[in-house]
């Protein structure tokens, strides 16, 4: 909306600007026909219409506002990013030493297990290798009895006897190629 301010009275104002204001010569205003052929918009007394003010410093305001929000927005959501690689970096240093330290009981119950190794600490408990082997038959009121002291079991869990290489295929098959 245009700002107006009051002027002075128009007898005030010399000839010359007077015709440079109205841009008709002043001979010619009471003259009928050039009243039709140019007709003047009529100006209110002492109002003149004052330039509009430059938005300018609004604007850059504005834009600087929206670039320095812009900005805080990034270094917010670098340091996020920062965060959460620190936290994956915790989280496999953490699965590199479960790895190594299964690798390592690994290692140490495969040589626990070993037949040489039991088979030395057989002799220092004074065992002697079998010369021959025999079968002995058990009579079914020994096994009830011995079912009846040992509690109930499932038939699968009596028979379910796994061995360490079935162990380790479940557990590479979790793993999967991972060591």
């Amino acid at each position: 909306m245009a700002a107006v301010t009051p002027l002075r009275d128009e007898t005030e104002f010399e000839p010359s600007r007077r015709a440079a204001n109205d841009r008709r010569p002043l001979g010619r205003v009471n003259d009928p026909v050039s009243r039709t052929a140019a007709p003047a918009a009529p100006k209110p007394a002492g109002l003149q219409v004052v330039p509009r003010r430059r938005r300018n410093a609004s604007i850059v305001a504005t834009c600087s506002v929206v670039m320095f929000l812009l900005l805080l927005g990034a270094v917010a959501f670098q340091t996020k990013i920062a965060q959460n690689q620190l936290a994956l970096d915790t989280t496999e240093r953490a699965v590199k030493d479960a790895r190594e330290r299964y690798d390592v009981l690994r290692r140490a119950r495969a040589e626990l297990r070993s037949p040489n190794r039991l088979s030395v600490e057989a002799a220092h408990l004074g065992m002697v290798p079998a010369t021959s082997g025999a079968f002995m038959t058990v009579s079914p009121q020994i096994v009830a009895s011995m079912k009846a002291t040992a509690g109930w079991l499932s038939e699968n869990v009596a028979n379910n006897i796994t061995s360490s290489f079935d162990q380790f295929g479940a557990v590479k098959a979790v793993a999967g190629d991972t060591p």
